[in-house]
C-alpha cells in the first residue's frame, strides 16, 4: 500500500506540472488524501453552545480530534471533478475508513466506545461552487458544495446528503493543498445508544488537488 500511494502521488504530480488552471480549457481536477469521520453529530446534546439548541447538539466539540475522530493513516479518499462554467464544478468522490470511536450520549454526558472497528465506505456525486474569483485571489480558493451519495458502515448501507465547505491553497498554478469539511446527513433510521447503524457524521479531508486537461 505504501508503494502504491507513492506511485499514485508521483504520477499525478507529473501530470500536474504540465497543466494550467481549471477552467473551460483545462476542466479537470483530481484530489486525494486522508479523511476523518466523527459521529458526535448523531449523539445530540452539547455544552459549548447555548443549551438545547440544534447547532449545539450537532456541532459542538467539532474538533475533538484525539477523542472523537476516526482516521486511517493511508490514502483514504479520492475525487475527480470537471469545471462546467460560471465557477461551478461537478464531480465524484469516494472514501474509506474504519470506525473505532463511536460517540453516544446519556444523562451522564458523552461516551466514546468501539462498535467493532466497523468498515466505512462512501461514494457521492457533488456540485461545487468556487469563491476564488469573488476574492480575486490567486492562492486562496474557498468553496461550498453539496453532495448526494451512499454510505456503508459495517453491515448497513444508507443514502446521504452532504453540504460542505472547503479551501484550497494553490502552491503553484497546478498543485494545491486542500482541506474540506462536510456534514454527511443520513436519511435512514438509526439506533444511537445501541450500536452504529446509519449515523450522520462530520467528515474532514486533507490532501492534494491537481488540475489538468489543457485542450
Amino acid at each position: 500500500m505504501k508503494h502504491l500511494n507513492k506511485i499514485i502521488i508521483a504520477v499525478v504530480l507529473i501530470v500536474g506540472l504540465n497543466a494550467q488552471a481549471q477552467d473551460s480549457n483545462n476542466p479537470w481536477a483530481v484530489s486525494f488524501g486522508v479523511n476523518a469521520l466523527d459521529t458526535k453529530t448523531s449523539a445530540g446534546g452539547g455544552n459549548n453552545w447555548p443549551s438545547g439548541t440544534w447547532f449545539d447538539g450537532h456541532f459542538s466539540q467539532a474538533y475533538s480530534v484525539k477523542d472523537n475522530w476516526n482516521v486511517l493513516p493511508v490514502l483514504s479518499y479520492v475525487g475527480v471533478s470537471r469545471y462546467v462554467g460560471d465557477n461551478f464544478s461537478i464531480g465524484l468522490s469516494g472514501s474509506l475508513n474504519k470506525v473505532s470511536k463511536y460517540v453516544t450520549r446519556d444523562y451522564t454526558g458523552y461516551k466514546v466506545s468501539n462498535p467493532g472497528d466497523l468498515k466505512y465506505y462512501g461514494i457521492e456525486g457533488f456540485v461545487k461552487y468556487s469563491l476564488k474569483s469573488a476574492l480575486k485571489s490567486e492562492k486562496i480558493d474557498p468553496s461550498i458544495s453539496l453532495g448526494l451519495g451512499y454510505s456503508t458502515l459495517g453491515d448497513n448501507s444508507y443514502q446521504t446528503v452532504s453540504p460542505g465547505i472547503g479551501v484550497v491553497y494553490w502552491a503553484s498554478k497546478t498543485v494545491g493543498l486542500e482541506y474540506a469539511t462536510k456534514y454527511v446527513k443520513s436519511f435512514e433510521e438509526r439506533e444511537i445508544l445501541k450500536a452504529a447503524y446509519a449515523p450522520s457524521m462530520m467528515q474532514h479531508s486533507l490532501g492534494l488537488v491537481v488540475k489538468f486537461g489543457e485542450k
